[in-house]
């Protein structure tokens, strides 16, 4: 009895209309080759031009342990049963079949997310017409269950579910390394003009060119880029991810010192994460080009003497702190007299005056945004003598903190209001393409 189970559940799966085959592992290497050719009835070999990937299929097929039942479903919506059959000394491999028809709705969701040139559809359309149908996963998991039983004990065996992963581990890049015959090298232009995209984007944000950046990213947006993850948004995100490493190096580039790139890098992060959809994650790498346009334009030191430039980073990064001459040539090791007339000879101001205007005028931007109290303000703004804050402030600004914030024109503040940073319900959900 136990030696007919098979040839019974055989002829059932053939009378079915799906595949069955046989392999033994380890095998010669050219039966390798040729279960790999045939293994999904010539989809990835014939179809899609897969000739490269045999070895890494082998190294899967070498991954498979007895006693366990493999159920896995790849990235093409193709499912397979693999067991090892003791008494055959055999593997069994059952597949591919589908357990919902492929109509053409759920043909052109599939194409859009595999993002396959238009020179396979066809002959992919092809495929799956003729593939075989079973109209219960269920049963078919039952089937292999009770053969289970009969090979290796009730209980004695695992039951694993791949989807879309341990199966698609070998070649889910696939598409980057697809062979077309009349274009031999467009894996190769493909990722050319991907790190050229990159390049431009770079040097364009890096001079400040909003328009220009903006241009090569909707290139880099009509690039075939490689599918890594099964989820799409989180593979997007990954991208603007990247992406946001990208702008730091332009903005490194650009003579911003790493301070303040960590600052806007790190609030950048969060905002990514909170992205729902693909769509959001590409309006977001515009948002992103503008902010940091915006971050060099604000903190570049490129024109300046290292001295300077680390001077003006400890100024802008903390005006509460002690930002006297001495203590700024002390933190930068050089002489204080030297400092001042280096500081004059390229900011074309004192040291001490900069500082004063700079504490001043974000005094300002306090008073028009917040409801702070002023004595909380000019604490934060480093002046913690209120009186002395309040000449500081009528001396630089013409009038008192207190009348600043009264009779300030409504159009200064909703022009301060519009520098904070973008919320993420800002972000548009609809009328983004990635073109």
């Amino acid at each position: 009895m136990k030696n007919d189970i098979i040839p019974f559940i055989d002829n059932i799966l053939r009378s079915n209309y799906i595949p069955v085959r046989y392999l033994t592992i380890p095998s010669q290497e050219e039966d390798i080759l040729q279960f790999y050719e045939n293994y999904d009835l010539g989809l990835r070999s014939r179809i899609l031009g897969m000739t490269d990937y045999a070895d890494k299929f082998a190294q899967w097929l070498y991954s498979k342990r007895p006693a366990v039942i493999y159920l896995d479903r790849d990235i093409f919506l193709c499912n397979y049963v693999i067991l090892f059959i003791p008494e055959m000394g055999k593997w069994l491999f059952c597949g591919p079949v589908l357990f919902e028809g492929m109509n053409d709705n759920r043909f052109a969701a599939l194409i859009s997310y595999l993002e396959l040139p238009e020179e396979f559809h066809a002959n992919l359309k092809f495929y799956y017409e003729h593939l075989p149908f079973f109209p219960s996963n269920d049963l078919l998991k039952s089937i292999f269950c009770e053969l289970g039983n009969f090979l290796y004990g009730e209980g004695n065996f695992e039951i694993q579910y791949n989807d879309g992963n341990a199966l698609d581990m070998w070649h889910y890049n696939y598409k980057n390394y697809l062979h077309i015959p009349e274009e031999p090298f467009r894996n190769i232009h493909i990722i050319e003009a991907r790190y050229e995209a990159e390049n431009a984007l770079m040097e364009a944000v890096r001079r400040c060119d909003e328009d220009a950046a903006l241009e090569e990213i909707a290139k880099f947006h009509s690039l075939m880029l490689p599918i890594r993850l099964s989820d799409r948004l989180r593979d997007m995100k990954d991208y603007t991810i990247t992406f946001n490493t990208l702008l730091r190096k332009s903005a490194e580039l650009a003579g911003v010192h790493p301070i303040h790139i960590d600052s806007h890098s790190n609030g950048t992060i969060p905002m990514i994460e909170q992205l729902s959809s693909v769509n959001q994650c590409i309006a977001f790498h515009k948002r992103m080009i503008h902010d940091y346009c915006n971050l060099i334009r604000s903190h570049s030191l490129k024109q300046y003497s290292t001295i300077i430039g680390k001077a003006l980073t400890y100024i802008h990064t903390d005006i509460s702190a002690d930002l006297s001459l001495n203590v700024l040539a002390e933190q930068l090791n050089i002489n204080a007299s030297y400092l001042s007339m280096l500081f004059k000879k390229e900011i074309g101001m004192t040291l001490t005056d900069y500082v004063n205007k700079y504490r001043i005028e974000h005094a300002g931007k306090l008073l028009l945004c917040t409801n702070l109290p002023i004595k909380s303000i000019a604490v934060q703004c480093g002046i913690p003598d209120i009186y002395y804050f309040t000449r500081l402030f009528k001396r630089i600004m013409g009038t008192s903190p207190k009348a600043f914030r009264v009779e300030m024109p409504h159009e200064v503040r909703s022009d301060l209001l519009k520098l904070k940073k973008p919320e993420f319900a800002d972000i548009p959900e609809q009328g983004i393409t990635s073109s």
